[in-house]
Protein backbone atom coordinates (compact mmCIF):
# COMPACT_ATOMS: atom_id res chain seq x y z
CA UNK A 1 0.00 0.00 0.00
CA UNK A 2 0.95 3.79 -0.34
CA UNK A 3 1.83 3.83 3.45
CA UNK A 4 4.79 3.68 5.99
CA UNK A 5 5.38 -0.20 6.24
CA UNK A 6 4.54 -1.87 9.48
CA UNK A 7 3.19 -5.07 11.10
CA UNK A 8 0.13 -5.24 12.28
CA UNK A 9 -1.41 -8.02 15.16
CA UNK A 10 -5.12 -8.23 14.74
CA UNK A 11 -6.47 -11.11 17.37
CA UNK A 12 -3.86 -13.16 16.89
CA UNK A 13 -3.61 -12.48 12.78
CA UNK A 14 -0.52 -10.63 11.95
CA UNK A 15 -0.23 -9.00 8.50
CA UNK A 16 3.03 -6.95 7.52
CA UNK A 17 2.03 -3.99 5.11
CA UNK A 18 5.18 -2.81 3.02
CA UNK A 19 5.76 0.27 1.28
CA UNK A 20 4.95 0.42 -2.59
CA UNK A 21 6.61 3.85 -3.21
CA UNK A 22 9.91 2.30 -2.21
CA UNK A 23 13.01 0.62 -4.38
CA UNK A 24 12.08 -3.17 -4.47
CA UNK A 25 15.67 -3.28 -2.04
CA UNK A 26 14.23 -0.96 0.39
CA UNK A 27 10.89 -3.03 0.56
CA UNK A 28 12.94 -6.30 1.45
CA UNK A 29 14.84 -4.39 4.17
CA UNK A 30 11.27 -2.95 5.18
CA UNK A 31 9.83 -6.27 5.04
CA UNK A 32 12.41 -8.11 7.12
CA UNK A 33 12.40 -5.38 10.12
CA UNK A 34 8.61 -5.57 10.45
CA UNK A 35 9.26 -9.80 10.18
CA UNK A 36 11.02 -8.84 13.42
CA UNK A 37 8.38 -7.46 15.24
CA UNK A 38 5.89 -10.35 13.82
CA UNK A 39 8.58 -13.11 15.01
CA UNK A 40 9.98 -11.36 18.08
CA UNK A 41 7.71 -9.04 19.73
CA UNK A 42 4.11 -8.22 20.83
CA UNK A 43 1.62 -5.30 22.17
CA UNK A 44 0.68 -2.02 20.31
CA UNK A 45 3.49 0.74 20.27
CA UNK A 46 1.51 3.35 20.48
CA UNK A 47 0.51 2.61 23.53
CA UNK A 48 3.97 1.54 24.76
CA UNK A 49 6.50 3.54 26.86
CA UNK A 50 9.42 5.10 24.21
CA UNK A 51 12.07 3.42 26.20
CA UNK A 52 10.37 -0.05 24.97
CA UNK A 53 9.53 1.38 21.58
CA UNK A 54 13.03 2.05 20.79
CA UNK A 55 14.46 -1.06 22.30
CA UNK A 56 12.02 -2.78 19.68
CA UNK A 57 13.07 -1.16 16.73
CA UNK A 58 16.55 -1.47 17.64
CA UNK A 59 16.12 -5.54 18.03
CA UNK A 60 14.24 -5.22 14.82
CA UNK A 61 17.44 -3.29 13.06
CA UNK A 62 19.89 -5.96 14.20
CA UNK A 63 17.53 -8.90 13.27
CA UNK A 64 17.62 -6.73 9.97
CA UNK A 65 21.27 -7.02 9.41
CA UNK A 66 21.12 -10.73 10.04
CA UNK A 67 18.63 -11.79 8.04
CA UNK A 68 19.52 -9.64 5.06
CA UNK A 69 23.28 -11.15 5.00
CA UNK A 70 23.21 -14.26 7.11
CA UNK A 71 27.42 -14.82 8.42
CA UNK A 72 26.85 -18.42 7.06
CA UNK A 73 25.89 -17.57 3.62
CA UNK A 74 28.74 -14.81 3.89
CA UNK A 75 31.40 -17.18 4.64
CA UNK A 76 30.69 -19.31 1.42
CA UNK A 77 31.51 -16.49 -0.84
CA UNK A 78 34.74 -15.11 -2.39
CA UNK A 79 34.37 -11.06 -1.73
CA UNK A 80 36.79 -8.65 -3.15
CA UNK A 81 39.69 -7.28 -1.12
CA UNK A 82 38.44 -3.78 -1.37
CA UNK A 83 35.72 -2.67 1.22
CA UNK A 84 33.49 -0.67 -0.63
CA UNK A 85 33.93 -2.86 -3.86
CA UNK A 86 33.04 -5.70 -1.18
CA UNK A 87 29.83 -3.29 0.22
CA UNK A 88 28.68 -3.22 -3.54
CA UNK A 89 28.89 -6.83 -4.19
CA UNK A 90 27.07 -7.92 -1.26
CA UNK A 91 24.26 -4.90 -1.80
CA UNK A 92 23.74 -6.86 -5.81
CA UNK A 93 24.16 -10.43 -4.14
CA UNK A 94 21.79 -10.38 -1.54
CA UNK A 95 19.71 -7.08 -2.92
CA UNK A 96 20.00 -4.69 -0.35
CA UNK A 97 20.72 -0.58 -0.06
CA UNK A 98 24.32 -0.42 -0.22
CA UNK A 99 23.46 1.32 3.30
CA UNK A 100 22.44 -2.19 5.19
CA UNK A 101 25.23 -3.87 3.41
CA UNK A 102 27.90 -1.42 5.07
CA UNK A 103 25.79 -1.59 8.04
CA UNK A 104 26.44 -5.66 8.13
CA UNK A 105 30.44 -5.30 6.96
CA UNK A 106 30.90 -2.59 10.15
CA UNK A 107 29.17 -4.88 12.63
CA UNK A 108 31.10 -7.72 11.84
CA UNK A 109 34.63 -5.65 11.53
CA UNK A 110 33.44 -4.75 15.20
CA UNK A 111 32.82 -7.81 16.39
CA UNK A 112 35.94 -9.43 14.82
CA UNK A 113 38.17 -6.48 16.26
CA UNK A 114 36.26 -7.29 19.63
CA UNK A 115 37.65 -10.96 19.59
CA UNK A 116 41.21 -9.80 18.87
CA UNK A 117 41.03 -7.63 22.01
CA UNK A 118 39.24 -10.21 24.20
CA UNK A 119 41.93 -12.73 23.26
CA UNK A 120 44.91 -9.94 23.96
CA UNK A 121 43.24 -8.70 27.20
CA UNK A 122 42.80 -12.42 28.43
CA UNK A 123 46.76 -13.33 27.24
CA UNK A 124 47.62 -10.29 28.99
CA UNK A 125 45.83 -10.91 32.57
CA UNK A 126 46.83 -14.53 32.45
CA UNK A 127 50.18 -14.29 32.28
CA UNK A 128 49.93 -11.38 35.18
CA UNK A 129 47.84 -13.25 37.05
CA UNK A 130 50.26 -16.96 37.10
CA UNK A 131 53.18 -13.98 38.08
CA UNK A 132 51.23 -12.10 40.82
CA UNK A 133 49.83 -15.02 42.57
CA UNK A 134 53.12 -17.54 41.67
CA UNK A 135 55.26 -18.09 45.09
CA UNK A 136 58.42 -18.95 43.09
CA UNK A 137 57.84 -15.51 41.91
CA UNK A 138 58.40 -13.32 45.07
CA UNK A 139 61.26 -11.56 46.40
CA UNK A 140 63.20 -12.95 49.55
CA UNK A 141 61.21 -10.66 51.75
CA UNK A 142 57.57 -11.34 50.04
CA UNK A 143 58.29 -14.92 51.23
CA UNK A 144 59.17 -14.10 54.61
CA UNK A 145 55.92 -11.39 54.97
CA UNK A 146 54.07 -14.17 53.56
CA UNK A 147 55.56 -16.82 56.38
CA UNK A 148 54.85 -14.61 59.38
CA UNK A 149 51.48 -14.19 58.07
CA UNK A 150 50.57 -17.27 58.11
CA UNK A 151 52.16 -18.10 61.46
CA UNK A 152 50.25 -15.37 63.05
CA UNK A 153 47.01 -16.91 61.10
CA UNK A 154 47.88 -20.05 63.19
CA UNK A 155 48.07 -18.71 66.36
CA UNK A 156 44.69 -16.90 66.02
CA UNK A 157 45.95 -13.36 65.32
CA UNK A 158 44.68 -10.65 63.00
CA UNK A 159 46.61 -9.45 59.87
CA UNK A 160 46.35 -6.22 61.69
CA UNK A 161 48.37 -7.55 64.83
CA UNK A 162 45.19 -6.84 67.07
CA UNK A 163 43.57 -9.62 69.12
CA UNK A 164 39.69 -9.73 69.61
CA UNK A 165 39.81 -10.33 73.59
CA UNK A 166 37.74 -8.18 75.03
CA UNK A 167 39.68 -6.29 78.46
Amino acid sequence: MDMNSMAIENNGQFSINVDRRLSPKEQWEDFLHELCHVLRHSGNQMAMPDRYVNWQEQDASAFQLYAALPLSMLKTLTLPENKNEMIAYLSEEFQVTFRLAKARIDQIERRVLQGFLDYEYQQNTQGQTSRKYDPSNWSEATCLIMERLEFLKSKGVPASGKTNRLL
